[in-house]
């Protein structure tokens, strides 16, 4: 499952604002803002994968463990 939590602490750490990141990436940055605020339970794995491109990190970053879970 992809973490919100894991996601936002990625986009804190990033210099761009959430905005900026979703523009990027190519994606809606209302579904960003919609996902990050708890609005949209889950996020598609392509727009997982534009999103993990545009931060500069592995998809795999983003994933809770199975512990967490």
């Amino acid at each position: 499952m992809i973490s919100r939590e894991l996601i936002l602490n990625f986009i804190k750490n990033n210099e761009l604002s959430t905005r900026q990141i979703a523009l990027k990436a190519n994606i809606s940055s209302q579904n960003l803002y919609n996902f990050l605020n708890g609005k949209l339970k889950s996020m598609d794995v392509n727009t997982a994968f534009k999103l993990a491109d545009a931060l500069g990190v592995d998809i795999n970053e983003f994933r809770e463990d199975e512990e967490d879970e």
